[in-house]
């Protein structure tokens, strides 16, 4: 074999090789540049009537919100990150406000030399705990739960992680009867969500089991009017898949006090991220009703974008817990203007306003998940009137749950370009040996 042969063959590779780049650059460059440039198409339902404000604009990736309301002050804390990744400049900044629109900032958490993330705040016997994640590494996969306390909400104890929970990560705490709290928390390498209680926010032991299921995570809990308690469980199947999958959903479990004994069901409305559950009384017939604010994922196929792919739209959104008497499950009412990275939100519910917290990318836009991951987000507040609440539950946006054609079509674009440019190459290709067969000069 002569040398000639050879570096034709090699060349010949080399700009198949060039050729396969450069399709596959116009191919995501083309699909990146519509996610990052197609308009929000976000639905809020028009009986929500609400007034929406702009809190926290810095130009960094703010994110992981939580509120509460204690001593005449309103508080809110959230992770300053510069994207959704861990890093060791991310840290929580606690802010405090009388009127919740002017914040002043009371403290600074971090933890050094490591990310920080997940912050939920609980009073217990007049004592303001702020618990968060601890997360070591540029993957987001938090590993522990730490603390820190206050009797005044301004000076702090020192951070301590929850004694005896290793691996646990803890979501909200809460109570029903002012002498014990409980909070979900689930294993550091998923799979496993666990009930715990706590009659001082110190010392934690275990209750029960929840619920086991591959790829679960975000455990949340709300009180029902008859001591019940309700926990919701994000599923997510294939564990940490950048696809998604199209069994992922929500599981919802029931149990009477002492809460050992639990009835199980899932729910395939949404894989709700984030989540926030909460519970408003209804004057106009007389029954307490069960809400959750999370995430929502509207284009969902088999391929690309299964329920929790990163290349989906992603909305924060308003749902309604229905059939509480049998087999719960979740009624999505309605999207609060969100996209990209967002959700993971805290409310406050005062006489006839809920107010909220949470986190989205530019609302002008509808980025995929993954690039709003990467892109700055601001955090919004809500003022949201109950009654609006609860006449938009009683007329809910019906699930548009679509094949992401827009996508498709641009896939189906490039990829007519790409044969028809292959189909030219051939063609000159063996018109060009066929009139030089020998290989002559």
């Amino acid at each position: 074999m002569t040398a000639g042969p050879a570096r034709t063959r090699l060349k010949h590779v080399l700009q198949g090789v060039l050729l396969a780049i450069i399709f596959f650059s116009i191919l995501s460059g083309s699909l990146v540049l519509w996610w990052a440039l197609r308009p929000n198409q976000s639905q809020v339902n028009p009986d929500l009537k609400y007034d929406q404000w702009d809190a926290v604009t810095n130009g960094r990736h703010n994110a992981n919100t939580d509120l509460i309301f204690w001593n005449g002050y309103y508080y809110f804390i959230y992770a300053n990150q510069p994207g959704n990744q861990g890093s060791t400049t991310t840290f929580l900044e606690l802010d405090r406000s009388t009127d919740f629109h002017t914040w002043s900032e009371v403290a600074r958490f971090n933890v050094p030399n490591e990310d920080i993330r997940d912050p939920k705040m609980c009073i217990i016997h007049d004592q303001l705990f702020i618990y968060y994640l601890k997360n070591a590494g540029f993957i987001a996969d938090p590993y522990t739960t730490a603390f820190v306390n206050s009797s005044d909400g301004v000076h702090f104890s020192e951070p301590q992680d929850v004694f005896g929970q290793e691996g646990w990560l803890f979501w909200r705490p809460k109570t029903n009867d002012g002498v014990t709290w409980y909070v979900t928390g689930y294993w550091h390498e998923k799979g496993q969500c666990t009930l715990l209680s706590s009659t001082n926010g110190f010392n934690w032991t275990m209750v029960s089991s929840v619920v086991n299921a591959s790829g679960l995570d975000e455990s949340e809990l709300v009180f029902l009017p008859d001591s019940r308690m309700l926990v919701t469980c994000r599923v997510e199947i294939e564990i940490d898949s950048v696809l998604g999958d199209v069994n992922a959903g929500t599981a919802i479990s029931v149990a009477a006090p002492p809460y050992t004994e639990w009835n199980r069901t899932f729910d395939k409305t949404t894989r709700l991220d984030g989540p926030n559950l909460f519970s408003l009384y209804d004057a106009s017939t007389g029954l307490t009703r069960l809400f959750a604010l999370g995430r929502f994922q509207p284009d969902r196929d088999s391929l690309f974008t299964a329920s929790g792919s990163v290349f989906s739209r992603k909305y924060t959104s308003l749902y309604e817990f229905t059939n509480l008497s049998g087999t719960p499950k979740l009624t999505y009412i309605s999207d609060l203007p969100s996209d990209g990275d967002t959700a993971y939100l805290g409310v406050i519910v005062q006489g006839d306003c809920l107010y909220a917290s949470y986190y989205s990318n530019d609302l002008t836009r509808d980025y995929a998940w993954w690039l709003g991951m990467l892109l700055p987000s601001d955090i919004y507040m809500v003022n949201i009137s109950v009654a609006s609440i609860f006449n938009a539950a009683a007329h809910p946006l019906p699930i548009v749950n679509v094949l992401p054609w827009d996508n498709y079509l641009i896939v189906g674009a490039n990829a007519s370009f790409i044969v028809a440019t292959i189909t030219w190459i051939v063609r000159k290709r063996s018109k060009k040996e066929s009139e030089n067969p020998a290989g002559k000069s």
